[in-house]
């Protein structure tokens, strides 16, 4: 815009120039003709011939003929000298014109670039300011949603407690949710500790998306805690056991820990018995360890011909601590091929919420114990009871050895071994064993 405006400013400066000239011409000529009519006056007169060869006092002619006698060397080169002036004075206005363009083009750049970075920097801004807003979508898609209320993993419906020892719910509850890992928990009534009696309560568990639990429970404060009585579950002899679940489709077995303390192999492979699971070690209260009995337990199975298996105590809750175990386990099993699956085997639910998991991250666990494994050659399989495969895994993700102590279980999920009882009596170990069920072709 600006440009445009100095070139309409020089040409109205040249027009400026070029009608003054023009004004400049006229005006000399104005001057010559009277000087030259004032001459006429003051000469005497002519004779007729003289009369016949005089110009005429106006009109064209006489204009024409003045001019070219008068006026023309001196009138031709001032207008020249104007002309060239002019053009001169053009020529300096169109450089003064173009060297203003160019500053203005030169000033103009560096504001262009300017505004070319400014809007680069806002447009970084911008995409700055978008990026949060998009991590938090997908943190916010990550995050899964919670469609079930809490749920009590164990309960204690009428606890004991002696007069004057503090009430811990803790002691009596077991309990997770599906997302949440920090599940309220609320306890509805009072307990006087220090008086006898009864005392109902409500306890009710809540998490974050307002999805609540509930249950009675009713606290006996006693004078004297009673004596533990004896177990009301009876022995099985696994003469009784082999003839009720062995045939050609299953085979029978036990599984075993420093619990059963030094095993005859010997005898336990004549009672009939075709496989034995180890426990070879696990995490217990943060610590590491090997049982005990775990090397001559593998080292008397393997001579008497028994097919083995181990499984794992497992207490991780986290993929740290899951790494770890199988990174011990592996270093303990020094090569050793089982020839069974290894068992993932958690069961510390009376504590669950101690240990900042919902039951997403206890089934993530358990899958990377299993993916850790394989990458280093061997199977995996989960352990646990009917109850908590119902309740708390996803028991499609592994094989599964199902804990349910019953004559016939009604568990409705797949399993390849059943472990039927915990109090079988067997030759060659002095207590209580369990007793397995191994189906053939089902891993």
């Amino acid at each position: 815009m600006a440009k445009r405006s100095r070139r309409k400013k020089n040409r109205i400066l040249k027009a400026v120039i070029v009608i003054a000239a023009a004004s400049l011409i006229l005006a000399c000529t104005t001057i010559a003709v009277f000087t030259i009519s004032g001459r006429k006056a003051k000469e005497p007169a002519q004779p007729a011939k003289a009369e016949e060869n005089e110009m005429p006092e106006s009109g064209p002619e006489a204009v024409r003929e003045v001019v070219s006698l008068e006026i023309p060397g001196e009138q031709t080169e001032n207008t020249a000298e104007e002309e060239t002036t002019a053009a001169e004075d053009d020529e300096d206005l169109q450089t003064a014109d173009e060297t203003t363009d160019a500053e203005t083009a030169e000033a103009a750049e560096p504001e262009e670039e300017e505004l070319n970075t400014e809007e680069a920097e806002i447009k970084e801004e911008s995409a700055e300011s978008e990026e949060p807003a998009a991590e938090e979508t997908v943190l916010e898609e990550s995050v899964p949603e919670d469609k079930s209320a809490p749920c009590f993993l164990s309960f204690t419906a009428a606890p004991l407690i002696k007069a004057g020892e503090a009430f811990d719910i803790h002691r009596y509850v077991g309990y997770a949710d599906d997302v949440d890992r920090e599940v309220q928990i609320a306890i509805n009534g009072e307990v006087d500790v220090n008086t006898v009696g009864k005392y109902p309560l409500e306890i009710v568990l809540a998490d974050d998306a307002g999805h609540m639990t509930s249950r009675n429970m009713e606290v006996n404060v006693l004078a004297e805690l009673p004596p533990p009585g004896p177990s009301e579950t009876k022995s099985e002899a696994f003469s009784d056991f082999v003839s009720a679940y062995k045939n050609e489709q299953t085979s029978v077995g036990i599984d075993i820990s420093r619990w059963q303390e030094t095993v005859d192999f010997e005898k336990v492979k004549a009672a009939g018995c075709e496989f034995v699971y180890i426990r070879i070690g696990g995490l217990d209260d943060g610590e590491l360890y090997t049982d005990r009995y775990y090397q001559n337990n593998i080292a008397g199975a393997r001579a008497c011909g028994l097919k083995v298996g181990i499984y794992w105590h497992a207490e991780e809750s986290s993929a740290e601590e899951v790494k770890a175990s199988v990174a011990y386990l592996l270093n303990v099993l020094g090569g050793e091929k089982p020839d069974l699956p290894i068992a993932y085997d958690w069961e510390d639910f009376k504590n669950f919420e101690n240990y900042g998991m919902n039951l997403q991250d206890i089934n993530d666990n358990a899958k990377l114990f299993a993916d850790e494994l394989e990458a280093h050659g061997y199977s995996a399989c989960l352990y646990s009871s009917k109850f908590f495969l119902e309740k708390v895994w996803n028991a499609s993700a592994a094989p599964v050895w199902l804990a349910h102590y019953t004559k016939a279980t009604s568990y409705a999920g797949q399993y390849f071994m059943w472990q039927h009882s915990c109090t079988g009596k067997i030759d060659g170990i002095a207590g209580d064993v369990d007793l397995d069920v191994l189906y053939d072709g089902r891993l």
